[in-house]
């Protein structure tokens, strides 16, 4: 089984995701850029090598030149596309999904698909290319670039632990801190990727220790290709996927000076919004997925926007999520000693499940939780009552029902027992 949405078309390798949908959606998306530029690239995955060679190849055939960035975080990546001057690209990699799974994300220009894009990918299956011309390859080392091009901050002095979870940002996120003046300390820098490596706090047991001990100042764990963050810090051990988001949204837009609009989307906590909000901030909320953020951030002529998972996003540096920018923001918040208390003690609580099935079963069980609230359906069911809310929703990149429910503990535990 695979699936093709604005997070790319994901699946089991070998159950689903086999040699002929990766060259088929390659020569796909190919067709589009018949003579261009692109980039390749791709997490640490043991079958990321077999699939980039297949889509090299497919791309070439299409007469595009293929630019091979070789192992490369997916905001690296996309930030490389845009210093580079390149047409778009494709990078080989299933994000926080287990091992097992891989993916093609697209990019457009220097951010990924939408859905219009998937459409265009979706409506070339099956056409030949012209073959009138087949493109070269080259091979580039854009570290040293992409550190060149990176936001210059003082962080001498701060001692930051990082767990890479075996992934992409193994040799980048550390060489970023490094280059800013920090000591860094690395957990699981290589070997094969754990069976789940979305990046939640209960998974990086060590680096909590090391925090709570006070060996280190800050912490940050990474999913395999960089776009999800978690962060912990000094004395307190890790704290959650929506705190860390809090945080980078807190110090972008106190370290930017851009419009005061920003875009959430419907699953992030409330906790987000106060941040913004209290710094004087207009924030709208959108569908999951990074791509649908970005194009409605361009729509208000946003420059900042977040997903609850370590998802900053701010657009003048990298369009998509950007957990390396987010970590280097919590950095130096900590260095200047500005953490806000409220964040830290986050009087929300929140839950996220997923389910198999079908939503309409789900809605008939939370149905009396919901009656009279305020009701937004642009991405699934959205249904809030002050800052009590649950969101009820089919996944981008899985075959599953996702539902995350926050608010008082009263309504969150109600909830679970209906949901449960």
């Amino acid at each position: 089984m695979i699936k093709l949405s604005v997070s790319g078309l994901r699946g089991i390798v070998g159950k689903g995701l086999t040699h002929k949908e990766v060259l088929d959606y390659s020569l796909a998306y190919g067709i589009i850029y018949e003579g261009g530029k692109l980039a390749v690239g791709m997490d640490t995955r043991e079958s990321g090598f077999a699939l980039k060679s297949l889509v090299k190849g497919a791309l070439m055939l299409c007469g595009s030149d293929v630019y091979d960035f070789g192992i490369i975080p997916t905001p690296a990546f996309l930030r490389m596309i845009k210093v580079l001057n390149l047409d778009g690209g494709i990078i080989i990699t299933a994000s926080h999904n287990p091992p097992q799974w891989n993916a093609l994300k697209f990019a457009f220009g220097d951010r990924l698909s939408r859905d219009s894009e998937v459409e265009k990918v979706r409506n070339n299956l099956g056409k030949e290319p012209k073959y009138a011309t087949f493109g070269k390859e080259y091979s580039v080392e854009v570290l040293n670039i992409y550190l060149t091009n990176f936001p210059k901050f003082d962080l001498s002095g701060l001692k930051v632990v990082l767990d890479f979870q075996n992934g992409a940002t193994s040799g980048w996120v550390d060489r970023v801190f490094e280059k800013l003046g920090a000591e860094v300390f690395t957990i699981r820098g290589s070997g094969k990727l754990p069976e789940d490596p979305e990046p939640k706090r209960e998974k990086f047991f060590l680096m909590d220790e090391v925090l709570r001990e006070g060996y280190a100042d800050v912490g940050f764990g990474f999913d395999p290709d960089g776009d999800r963050v978690i962060c912990g810090l000094k004395g307190l051990g890790m704290l959650s996927e929506e705190q860390t988001t809090a945080l980078a949204l807190y110090s972008a837009a106190k370290t930017f000076n851009i419009p005061k609009k920003a875009v959430l989307n419907l699953s992030t906590s409330v906790l987000s919004e106060r941040v913004l909000r209290d710094l004087g901030y207009e924030v709208s909320r959108w569908k999951v997925g990074e791509p649908n953020i970005i194009e409605y951030m361009e729509s208000i002529g946003a420059k900042l926007g977040g997903e609850g998972n370590g998802g900053l996003i701010y657009y003048d540096f990298t369009k998509g999520r950007d957990g390396i920018l987010a970590s280097v923001l919590i950095g130096k918040l900590v260095k200047e000693g500005d953490i806000p208390d409220f964040i830290l003690k986050n009087p929300y609580d929140m839950v996220k499940l997923k389910f198999s099935g079908e939503i309409e079963d789900i809605m008939e069980r939370v149905k009396v939780l919901i009656d009279g609230w305020d009701f937004v359906g642009i991405d699934g069911y959205y249904f809030r009552n002050g800052n009590n809310w649950i969101h009820i929703r089919s996944s981008n990149t899985e075959p599953v029902i996702r539902v995350v429910v926050e608010g008082d503990e009263t309504f969150v535990r109600g909830a679970l027992k209906i949901l449960q």
